[in-house]
């Protein structure tokens, strides 16, 4: 009778052992994790086990961030890269971690962009801005034909799951030509011999201007409603645009994301672009 009743009450969660519990909340999220401490104090006990927190940790990163912040837990280290980021490779590409489901987050800077004329003072110049978590940022000082293109390994982004490209910039007081025609923007997908691979997945070009047109009659021969979507960070005069989007399926063969912003209209002089980077983040 004792086992019958016991049977329809059902088991309690808090049943479970606390080992049990901790692999539980591993497989959510920082977001939920901290949220489940707050309505639960045994889950909050269970919440400061670094058992919980190392599973945020990913592994082909694990050594190089424990060695950047030896002096923090597994858990303070895991929320600053929710809030924050750390910086790679000579501080040119930034790391962190989506504090919604722990996937990896990253940008590249303006150094590691493949940008037209880049070696060419006359084009373009490198200086700091406050503004930006880079050492330097690219500055347009003037171009006809605009080609600016980065590359990331699917291999170092999360597994099934769908990223956003964004490339971040702003314009300077004296910006010219980015009003009078737009940028196209795609994402190609190259197998490691250097081959571009065609198929789903990925979206093909879009179309933005980087400034608003004054006719509006502009945006007549552009296609999709995309072409002046921009987006602002948050408390920075930073503008995104979305370039695209790829979904990083298990299983598919290691390949090289290239993304890719055009402006090649050879009489039109454009000036005044300052380029930040592209971010690239887990949309899911």
């Amino acid at each position: 009778m004792e086992e019958r009743e016991s049977n329809k009450r059902g088991m309690n969660l808090l049943d479970l052992p606390e080992g049990c519990l901790s692999h539980i909340l591993s497989l959510t999220s920082p977001f939920y994790v901290l949220r489940s401490s707050l309505v639960c104090k045994f889950f909050n006990s269970i919440a400061k086990s670094d058992l919980v927190w190392e599973k945020f940790l990913p592994s082909d990163y694990h050594p190089f961030i424990q060695r950047s912040s030896s002096s923090l837990s597994t858990k303070l280290i895991v929320l600053h890269l929710c809030r924050s980021f750390i910086l790679l490779e000579d501080e040119q590409k930034s790391f962190s971690l989506d504090k919604w489901t722990g996937k990896k987050c990253y940008m590249l800077g303006a150094r590691e962009l493949a940008i037209t004329s880049g070696e060419n003072s006359r084009c373009w110049r490198w200086k700091p801005l406050p503004e930006s978590r880079f050492p330097e940022v690219a500055e347009l000082l003037g171009v006809a034909e605009l080609y600016i293109t980065a590359r990331i390994s699917t291999q170092l982004l999360s597994p099934d799951t769908t990223y956003h490209m964004y490339f971040s910039f702003m314009l300077g007081a004296w910006s010219r030509g980015f009003d009078v025609c737009p940028v196209k923007v795609f994402v190609s997908k190259i197998d490691t011999n250097g081959a571009y691979i065609g198929g789903s997945g990925y979206d093909t070009s879009k179309t933005f201007y980087l400034k608003a047109p004054e006719s509006d009659d502009m945006f007549d021969d552009v296609e999709g409603e995309e072409a002046f979507e921009h987006r602002r960070d948050s408390g920075h005069r930073w503008i995104k645009i979305d370039m695209g989007k790829y979904f990083n399926r298990v299983g598919d063969n290691v390949a090289v994301l290239e993304m890719t912003l055009m402006g090649t209209e050879v009489g039109l002089h454009k000036s005044g672009l300052i380029v930040h980077g592209i971010e690239i983040l887990p949309l899911d």
